[in-house]
């Protein structure tokens, strides 16, 4: 398994094995995210996008959004910081007491928002997709797959849990590895359910799979020096520090995805399959960011909070500044292959069964207005996670608040004249001015941050990123006219244009000595 030890002074044998578990990390997203696009690719034959698969997107939305404002990434941003600065002082015993009372009031206060979500799903979805509220049979269906759905926030709270103490341990191998299990759970009830159970089968998947991915975890925790339980030490000055954390985190959290809540409501008004559309569009473009920003963020985040708990701002900055320029290397050239390649990557992607052609224009317009956000949205993510291992959470809730309305009102201007595409526009527009103002917040508790290194390494990689996804965009154009457009067709097609503008890439910075790729040997090798 990949573990760091959590004790002392950072070893060049600790920064490989970072960097160890940083590969493990990116290779396991990988796999889950390929699994999770065949998921996607059979939902898609299968269902279309259509009204089900929007009732079904709706109805997932609000408890997907409930267990990430107050659940699963804002537990692990308040637990993580508490947790491993105890283990780095030596207090483990303190630190598992923390965890067992954690778990204790999240599996009461969670269990107990659950229920009244169910009992008051009739009031509280029309809040959420108000274009459907004079469609009865559409927003009965959303509230009966919500009730369906929102035992999974409890579920995804002790995940959370579980796995915020194995990464404060340096253990990432499970917690990165458990997703892949429950894209197969979801995929295999897809499959063989959904003849007799339509979309349910889909929702009885997701439940299925949190139920395992939960499981998988446990044994983990033992041989390390304490265990889960039930435990009421609510008045441990540590737990209160957990809590004070964790409002502002749910907070931030919670006003960045309130702009997904946002953009389902105006989608709502485009169209009984605007929403599944939109949401088809937006996990394709999330696929870099969780093999990248989030995978480099989830490797960092432990390792900041101990760094911020010993208070060596040098050490600090270092590990952001470089953490920033990886994801820029890879995030850059990612954008600009969405780019060149939206229609062809939507039409290979989905375009099978009852996914239709007009579904693949739809979608891939809104990819390509997704794709301009991707490398600021990536850097943002890792800057709140600094914030958050600061103990600075307030410092990104006043940026997303801010965001929030400018989401918002973009989202009204922008959709005028570019339809459903103007809503993932205004996305990308936020999380540039999200990136810029957080980049700029964190500049001022640093004292001084390397924004012009960034700044020349961002540009470089962007010239190197628009060759390259040019000749990406020859190649497939060339043999997609030779060829034709049959499955085997497409599939060799994309296959030579991203083979042909890697090369490329790679090659061009090489040829210009980018101190990039020598960031990313570091961050491989330690």
């Amino acid at each position: 398994m990949s573990e760091i030890p959590i004790i002392g002074a950072e070893t060049p044998l600790v920064g490989r094995r970072l960097a160890t578990a940083a590969m493990i990390v990116v290779g396991a997203t990988a796999a889950s995210r390929v699994f999770g696009y065949i998921r996607e690719i059979t939902t898609a034959a299968y269902f279309g996008a259509g009204a089900d698969m929007s009732a079904f997107d709706v109805a997932f939305l609000v408890p997907a959004t409930v267990q990430i404002i107050i659940a699963q990434a804002a537990l692990s941003a308040a637990l993580i910081p508490v947790f491993a600065g105890l283990l780095e002082k030596d207090q483990r015993q303190e630190a598992w007491l923390v965890a067992r009372t954690v778990f204790t009031l999240v599996t009461l206060i969670m269990g107990s928002i659950v229920i009244v979500c169910i009992l008051f799903a009739p009031q509280i979805m029309p809040i959420f997709a108000p274009g459907y509220r004079d469609d009865p049979m559409m927003m009965a269906e959303i509230v009966r797959m919500t009730r369906l759905l929102f035992p999974i926030v409890v579920l995804l709270a002790l995940t959370g849990i579980v796995a915020s103490i194995l990464n404060s341990f340096g253990h990432f191998t499970l917690p990165a590895v458990a997703p892949i299990f429950w894209n197969m759970i979801i995929l295999a009830a897809i499959i063989f359910g959904h003849e007799r159970l339509g979309v349910d089968a889909l929702a009885w998947g997701i439940l299925l799979g949190t139920v395992v991915q939960l499981a998988m975890q446990l044994p983990a925790l033992r041989g390390r020096g304490g265990r889960l339980g039930w435990s009421m030490a609510w008045r441990n000055p540590h737990v209160r520090q957990v809590g004070a954390l964790l409002l502002p985190v749910s907070v931030s959290l919670g006003l960045i995805n309130l702009n997904g809540v946002v953009d389902v409501q105006f989608a709502s008004f485009l169209g009984t399959g605007g929403v599944a559309a939109m949401t088809f569009a937006f996990r394709l473009y999330q696929l870099p960011e969780a093999l990248f920003a989030i995978a480099v963020g989830t490797v960092l985040f432990p390792t900041l909070s101990r760094i911020a708990a010993r208070n060596d701002m040098d050490a600090f900055r270092s590990k952001i500044t470089l953490g920033l320029r990886v994801i820029f290397f890879l995030l850059i050239p990612a954008s600009a292959f969405l780019l060149a390649l939206h229609e062809p990557i939507v039409r290979l992607a989905y375009e099978h069964g009852r996914f239709t052609a007009e579904n693949t224009e739809l979608v891939s317009s809104a990819l390509l207005f997704f794709a301009f956000g991707s490398a600021f949205s990536g850097g943002s993510t890792l800057l709140i996670r600094g914030f958050f291992s600061m103990g600075r959470p307030w410092l990104p809730t006043t940026a997303a608040i801010g965001n929030l309305a400018v989401n918002a009102i973009l989202n009204w201007i922008f959709i005028k004249p570019f339809g459903l595409g103007g809503i993932p526009l205004s996305t990308s527009v936020v999380s540039a001015v999200t990136f810029i103002v957080l980049l700029a917040l964190m500049r001022r508790e640093l004292g001084r941050i390397d924004g012009r290194a960034i700044l020349r390494s961002g540009v470089a990689v962007l010239i190197v990123s628009a060759i390259a996804a040019a000749t990406a965009y020859c190649s497939w154009w060339a043999l997609d006219h030779w060829l034709g457009r049959s499955l085997t067709a497409q599939i060799i097609a994309m296959g030579s244009a991203f083979a042909a503008g890697i090369a490329v890439f790679s090659l061009l910075a090489l040829a210009a000595k980018m101190p990039e790729l020598k960031l990313v040997r570091k961050t491989r090798r330690g």
